[in-house]
C-alpha cells in the first residue's frame, strides 16, 4: 500500500509539471519556503522579483508538519526551496528522494549559525530566528541563494539587504537598551522557543515544555515552575498564541501572576495579514510583553 501510495504521488507530480511548467519568461523567481519567517524574510531580500509560496499559510503549526499531495505538486514545481534546517522540517527526509537537482535547489537558511542544545532532551532548538542577531545572517543566506538562482537582480537583493539589515540592527539595539533596565533576568514561558533571544540579552528563559509547544507538562514539572514563580516573583506567565492557555493560566492561579502573549513567529494569522504585521512588528510586541515579565 505504501508503495502504491508513493507511486501515486510520484504520477500526480509529473503530470503536474506536464501540466504547469515554470514560465520561462516569467521575471519572477518562484520561491517555496517551509514557514513564515522565511515567507517574510525572503519577500523582504526577494521584492518584486520573487514569488514566494509558504507551505504553511495561516496559523497552522510546522513542528512534525506532514506534506500533502498538493504540497509535492507545489514543491516539484519550485526553482528554490528554503528550509531552515535543524530538523526543523521533519516533511523533507520525505521530499528529498523527489527532488529534481537538474532544475531545484533547496537552501538551507540556518547556515553557518550556531544552535543551542536543550540540556532537559538533548535535542537541537531550531528557532534561531529569535535571535535578531540570527536572523541578520538567515536575511544574508536568503540574499545569497536568491543571487546564486537570479544573478541579474543582485543589485536589488543587495539594496534589500542593506535596508532590512539596518532595521534588524536597530531593534536588536532597541531591545538591548529597553531591557538594561529590568528588574529580574528570568522569564517563564510555556514552550522553549525563546533560548536563542534569551542568549542575546543575558537572560534566563524557564520552559513549562520543551520544544513542541502541545505537550503536556506533569504534575511534578508545574509544581517546580510554580515554585520557581513564587521565588522569583515573577508577574507574568508568558505563553505562545498558538497553544492550549490552560497551562499558563493554571500557573498564574497558583502564583498571583498574570499571562501574557510571546510570539515564536512561527505562522501568522489572516487577520495578523490583514493588519500589516511582519517579522518586525511581532518582534517589537514581544519586546513589551517580557519588559512587563521582567519588571514587577
Amino acid at each position: 500500500m505504501k508503495k502504491l501510495i508513493s507511486l501515486l504521488i510520484a504520477s500526480l507530480i509529473l503530470s503536474a509539471c506536464s501540466l504547469t511548467p515554470s514560465n520561462p519568461e516569467s521575471k519572477q523567481l518562484k520561491v517555496v519556503v517551509s514557514f513564515y519567517v522565511l515567507e517574510d524574510f525572503t519577500k523582504k531580500i526577494g521584492g518584486d522579483a520573487v514569488e514566494v509560496v509558504n507551505l504553511l499559510p495561516g496559523s497552522m503549526e510546522p513542528h512534525d508538519y506532514e506534506l500533502s499531495t498538493t504540497d509535492m505538486i507545489t514543491l516539484s514545481d519550485a526553482s528554490l526551496i528554503f528550509i531552515l534546517g535543524n530538523d526543523f522540517e521533519p516533511w523533507y527526509k520525505d521530499f528529498e528522494s523527489s527532488l529534481d537537482p537538474s532544475r531545484q535547489s533547496v537552501s538551507i537558511i540556518s547556515k553557518g549559525i550556531d544552535t543551542i542544545t536543550l540540556e532537559s532532551t538533548g535535542q537541537v532548538d531550531p528557532h534561531i530566528w529569535t535571535s535578531l542577531r540570527n536572523a541578520r545572517q538567515m536575511l544574508k543566506n536568503i540574499r545569497d541563494a536568491l543571487v546564486k538562482a537570479n544573478p541579474d537582480n543582485m543589485d536589488l537583493y543587495d539594496a534589500n539587504l542593506a535596508k532590512y539589515d539596518e532595521e534588524f540592527a536597530n531593534l536588536d539595539q532597541t531591545i538591548r537598551e529597553e531591557l538594561s533596565d529590568r528588574t529580574l533576568d528570568v522569564f517563564v514561558s510555556n514552550h522553549a522557543a525563546f533560548g536563542y533571544f534569551a542568549a542575546d540579552y543575558g537572560l534566563t528563559m524557564i520552559p513549562v515544555l520543551g520544544l513542541e509547544p502541545d505537550a503536556e507538562p506533569d504534575a511534578a514539572q508545574m509544581q517546580r515552575i510554580i515554585e520557581l514563580v513564587k521565588t522569583y516573583q515573577i508577574p507574568v506567565i508568558l505563553y505562545e498564541d498558538v497553544t492550549d492557555t490552560k497551562v499558563a493560566e493554571t500557573i498564574a492561579d497558583e502564583t498571583g501572576a498574570k499571562t501574557g502573549l510571546l510570539r515564536t513567529l512561527e505562522s501568522l494569522s489572516e487577520e495578523e495579514r490583514a493588519k500589516g504585521e511582519d517579522y518586525l512588528s511581532l518582534m517589537r510586541q514581544n519586546l513589551e510583553s517580557l519588559k512587563k515579565a521582567l519588571n514587577p
